[in-house]
This record gives C-alpha cells, structure tokens and sequence, in this order.
C-alpha cells in the first residue's frame, strides 16, 4: 500500500514530538509546514538524522506556509501541489504555556480566566488554514490541535470544521485507566474508559484537582465487565491528580495525536478519545478507521446527554455559547479577570473581527509581560 501523505502545519515543539514518535514508524510521507521555512528545513533535518540514529529512512519536506487572511489563496495552491491524506492543524498565536513566563501570582490569577477568552489566538489560524483547505478542492481529513473543544463548533457553523480534534479529554484517559487500575489492583492493560467532558475537566484536574462543579460522563470496564460506578469518581479523578500526575501534558497531546492520525486510514476501528469531532462541543470516545471518525458512547449516554454536558464545562471554560452563524459570546465572569488584568474584554466575538481581536489580545498579554519584569 502507498504511503499516505501527512501535511503538519506549524513549527511548534508539539509538531516535532508528533514528528518524534511517527517519523521512526515510517508509515507516511511527510511535510512540514512553517512560515519560516529554514526552521522547517532544520526540523526536517533533526527528524531524518534522528530517525538514521535508529536505522530507518524516513521522507520529510520542508514547506514555507504563512497563515493568514491575505494568503488564502497562495495556501491553497501548496495544499493543491501536495495533495496531502491528512491535514494536522498546530498552528496557534498563543500557548497556554507562555503564561508560566509571569510571575507565579500573576500567572495565578490570569489563568483564572481559563482558555476561553484566549479563543480568538487559535481561531484565527485555524480559520486562515481551514479556508485554505476548503480552497484548494483537496480531500483531506483534517485534523485540528488548536483549541479543538471550541475551535471546531464555531467553524463548524461557516461550513468549515476539521474531522477531529487531538488532547484535551485524550490527555485524562492513560491516567484514569492507572487509577482505576490501582484502585482494583489489575493490570491497566484489563481497564477501558470511556469519558465524555470538556476542555475545562482535563485542565483543572491535572493541575488543582477536581473542580467543585465537575460535568462530564464516565463508564469504564475491567477485564471486559463493566464496572462502572464500582470505585467513588472522586477517588479515580484524585488518582488522576496525585498518584498519576505528569511532568508535561504536551506529550500526552502528542500522543493523543498519534492514536488519531495512525488510525484515521486504518482498514480496523481503534477505540480512542478526541475534542471536537465533526464540531461537536467538548471531548467524546470516539471509534477511528477507514477514513471515518463515529462517537462511541458509554451503553447509556446520549449524543444530546454528552453535548449538553460538554457544554456545561464550556461555559466553565468562559465560553458562554456559539451561535449559529459562528459568532461566539463570552462569560463575564472570565472575560473580567481578563479586563482587569490585561485591558481586554470582548463580549461577543465575530469570525470577522478574529484578526482584530487575537492582535489586540497578542498585544495587550505581552505589555503585561514586560510590565512584569519592568
């Protein structure tokens, strides 16, 4: 069988560990999109030298690609030449992790305001990128890293959302199957879970444990019987936070993509987790093969049931709704810890004015970051 081709657009570190753990299987062809393209020779670079290390010859492009609104057309002509299987979106104009260059108490308190009102620095590549795709008539399934609890509904209300999303509720799954494990003393290896829930679940437990008001919907099997409510939820979600607690979700991120792009053309069903599955909001199980991504829900869980409850966690994230037309409204509660500290607020967010806003919001967080060492 051909080689599948895999085009991954953004330069970022979370690329290049997806390239880390794929490249040495040698099972696609890939190119690497940046908009600096000797940083995408240099990538290329590391990835075939380090796959040599290991004795296998892997075939990596290095493509120039600059998103943005004035270069949708330009895009789409590389995206026609390539003509890739699979599109990864990685692309974003601002990482959660950047806050962690504010001292510990700022950091604290801005990132009380959660991921929601950050939107607009994922929206808009994803967006850029997306139209792009659509542009160039190509048939890829697309695959989307950036905010994807949130990023793929508003998109998906223009006509324009990736298949699938990677992390997020993917990022809680390996830790919950050793916490459960731990809890009927088995091998992790007898425990499948399935989870439902949203972006806000999975970043507040791995880092200051189980919100109060948690949502989210859980099953789980051990040795193929289904156990699920054998064990109290708090104690496998505080398994998740102490016992299993890692060092770096973004690897987790990495893998979760794996699963999902090793899978996507694969003649059999893999069982996996994904944000953002045809649009839907928030996390899901979901089956992967043959060029198709199914929820696959716990015996018991409707498809209205698991949306209504990852909508719950979006509000929490600072998302108050997405509308039909794709405009986007924000809580108050969120977006005043974002006016009080950095100057921004927005209570309504057009696709229009996505440009606009993730500037101003660039703008705005990095004056906060040199008033901070001032």
């Amino acid at each position: 069988m051909d080689k599948k081709k895999l085009l991954i657009v953004g330069g970022g570190k979370l690329g290049r560990q997806i390239l880390q753990i794929l490249a040495p299987r040698n099972v696609f062809i890939f190119y690497v999109a940046s908009r600096e393209l000797d940083h995408a020779v240099r990538t290329c670079n590391l990835i075939r030298q380090g796959c040599l290390q290991m004795g296998v010859s892997c075939v990596l492009h290095p493509v120039a690609l600059e998103l943005g609104a004035s270069q949708i057309d330009e895009n789409a002509a590389v995206i026609a030449r390539i003509r890739p299987d699979i599109i990864l979106n990685c692309a974003s104009l601002h990482s959660w992790r950047w806050l962690r260059d504010l001292p510990a108490p700022l950091y604290a308190a801005l990132g009380e305001a959660q991921l929601g009102p950050w939107l607009p620095m994922h929206l808009a590549p994803a967006y850029d990128l997306m139209r792009a795709v659509v542009s160039s008539r190509v048939k890829a399934l697309t695959v989307n890293a950036a905010y994807p609890d949130v990023v793929n509904v508003v998109l998906d209300k223009v006509g324009l959302a990736p298949d699938v999303g990677v992390g997020n509720v993917a990022n809680l799954i390996p830790a919950m199957r050793l916490a459960i494990a731990r809890l009927a003393l088995c091998d992790s290896q007898q425990v499948q879970v399935k989870l439902a829930a949203q972006h806000f679940l999975s970043h507040q437990l791995t880092r200051v444990g189980m919100p109060l008001q948690s949502h989210y919907r859980l099953a789980y099997r051990i040795g193929g019987k289904d156990c699920t409510g054998a064990f109290d939820d708090a104690l496998i979600f505080n398994g998740v936070c102490t016992h299993f607690r890692s060092l770096d979700d973004q690897f987790l991120t990495a893998a979760s993509a794996v699963s999902v792009i090793e899978n996507l053309f694969s003649l059999n069903e893999a069982e996996t987790h994904a944000p953002g599955p045809h649009g839907l909001p928030g996390g899901y199980p979901v089956r992967i093969g043959m060029g198709q991504v199914l929820l696959s829900l716990p015996y018991g869980v409707s498809r209205s049931d698991a949306i209504s409850v990852n909508q719950q966690g979006q509000r929490q994230d600072g998302i108050r709704e997405v509308h039909a037309d794709g405009r986007v409204s924000f809580e108050s509660e969120q977006m005043a810890i974002m006016e009080s500290l950095l100057g921004y607020s927005i209570q309504c967010l057009h696709l229009t004015d996505v440009h606009a806003c993730a500037a101003e919001l660039g703008r705005k967080y990095q004056a906060l970051v040199n008033q901070s060492r001032s």
